[in-house]
């Protein structure tokens, strides 16, 4: 008797648990994972193409929902998670998509509300700290072309700020929910794009996959769909030259119809002096490269290897690569001096072109001088990749337009400071004229020797000596003689002393 017994626990707690596999209900189990993970986007006039706010939207749905989330089609999260985990990541669990693929196949119940809970229509607003110290919108809407294609279209934003500003808080506002997928923010002088924005006879400006022109800051802002306003802490700020463009590049979803857009950017401002500032710049470029000129000929598969060494240390915060069709997959990692083991930074097997953004890292890591950064990318030039843009493929060079591809990772960091030193320095990141403006705020009088070195070398490439007041002044650093390449500007005081320090990128000013 007592061996009957023993026999039949484990049969009734197994079927315990086929019956709680069956009884997963919409309200306890599924409507929770939805919400943390959809519903941002899958809302009444939001990007999403169907709402899923409730029981009968879900249910409606829930075939392709089980397969969409299986084949981790949904949600849209590239990054492998067994790489690297980042702050923004939008990620099933495994027992998720279970839940989901159970509930599904056993009947989508619906269930009862777990006690207490009341069913909301509302939806979430977000409260920002203070009123936004600058508002720039959109000088008209834009009428999207309403094609079952994706578009791409630069605005010029001017700020007409009178005086320099730091920044701490920057809050892009999509004006159509349902069309803005993704958007970028660069700074530029007033007036330098113009000539593009005059080229287009609509409001803004055609552009697939860069600018057409150099900025002085690419990618200085970016945003994707469920991002809220970006706060900086710990006295990190971004620096906002007086009379700057903010030059907005939008992504938009196709739709199938025609429909308007009018986003804004709010921007607020810091009364304080920065402990540190937040540079964003492209250190994987095409002066990079590592494996000769980046050509792609037709019918071929190509993996291209760049690599970057820090000249000094940085405190890195997110990366933002950047590719077109042909792109496959992407790899980028560090390797710090003395360690053998290298810090994973970010791995994409799948690229989708259409899915562009910035991943944020979970918490700063430290990089020290001498830390050699490496990037690899895989492209597809054969009637194999389902993105290539040529059904007989064609050879490829680098560029910005369809046809064209491009290999780019652009880091936002904060450099580790000289403690010794009291000198600041904000200048371009890329740069393509013949001076690069050189804001400085010195540790005393006299002349200050800036010298420019190439990434990698010892000797500088130049060294002129300019005199400084002991106050905030811009100096114009002459760069024209500079070939194309990665530089380190270092300023060095009357003892011959480094006391600050800069990288920046010298560019074809046409754009990449």
């Amino acid at each position: 008797m007592q061996r009957s017994k023993s026999f039949l626990l484990p049969v009734f707690l197994l079927c315990c648990g086929i019956l709680d596999a069956q009884y997963l209900t919409y309200n306890s189990d599924i409507k929770p994972i939805i919400d943390k993970n959809c519903k941002s986007c899958h809302r009444p006039d939001d990007i999403g193409p169907m709402p899923l706010t409730n029981y009968e939207e879900v249910s409606a749905y829930g075939k392709m929902i089980q397969y969409v989330t299986a084949s981790r089609q949904m949600p849209p999260w590239y990054a492998d998670p067994s790489y690297r985990h980042f702050s923004n990541e939008r990620i099933l669990t495994d027992d998720e998509i279970d839940k989901i693929g159970h509930w599904v196949t056993d009947g989508m119940n619906e269930g009862a509300l777990p006690y207490g809970q009341v069913i909301s229509s509302a939806v979430s607003v977000t409260v920002l700290p203070r009123e936004a110290d600058l508002v720039i919108p959109m000088r008209e809407a834009f009428e999207q072309y309403g094609i079952y294609l994706d578009q791409y279209q630069v605005f010029v934003l001017r700020t007409n700020l009178t005086e320099d500003k730091w920044v701490e808080g920057i809050d892009f506002v999509p004006g159509n929910k349902k069309i803005v997928r993704h958007a970028a923010i660069s700074i530029s002088p007033a007036g330098q794009f113009d000539s593009l924005d005059q080229w287009d006879p609509r409001y803004g400006y055609y552009s697939f996959g860069g600018l057409g022109k150099i900025p002085d800051q690419p990618f200085w802002y970016t945003w994707s769909p469920q991002q809220e306003a970006s706060f900086f802490t710990d006295g990190h700020l971004k620096f906002l030259p007086k009379g700057s463009d903010l030059i907005l590049h939008i992504h938009y979803g196709p739709t199938g119809k025609p429909q308007l857009d009018s986003s804004m950017v709010r921007l607020y401002f810091s009364d304080q002096k920065p402990n540190n500032q937040l540079i964003t710049a492209p250190l994987i470029n095409p002066y990079s490269l590592t494996n000769g000129t980046f050509y792609i000929p037709s019918e071929t598969k190509k993996i291209f290897h760049a690599d970057y060494t820090l000249p000094y240390a940085i405190e890195l915060r997110s990366l933002t690569p950047q590719a077109n069709l042909l792109c496959r997959s992407f790899e980028v990692y560090a390797k710090r001096p003395g360690e053998s083991q290298p810090v994973r930074l970010l791995k994409i097997k799948d690229w989708n072109f259409n899915w562009k953004q910035t991943y944020k890292l979970e918490s700063p890591v430290i990089l020290p001088a001498g830390t050699v950064i490496h990037a690899l990318a895989n492209y597809d030039n054969t009637p194999d990749n389902p993105c290539n843009p040529s059904d007989k493929p064609k050879e490829v060079y680098w560029g910005a337009h369809l046809f064209n591809e491009m290999f780019f990772v652009h880091f936002e960091f904060a450099p580790v400071l000289l403690l010794r030193s009291a000198t600041s320095i904000v200048a371009p990141t890329t740069a393509g004229k013949a001076t690069m403006p050189v804001r400085i705020e010195g540790d005393g009088k006299g002349y200050y020797s800036f010298q420019v070195r190439k990434i990698n070398e010892e000797e500088p490439s130049f060294k002129t000596d300019i005199l400084l007041s002991g106050e905030k002044q811009l100096v114009n650093v002459p760069i024209a003689s500079l070939a194309n390449d990665n530089y380190v500007l270092e300023v060095l005081n009357t003892n011959f002393e480094i006391v600050a320090r800069h990288m920046f990128v010298k560019m074809w000013d046409k754009g990449l």
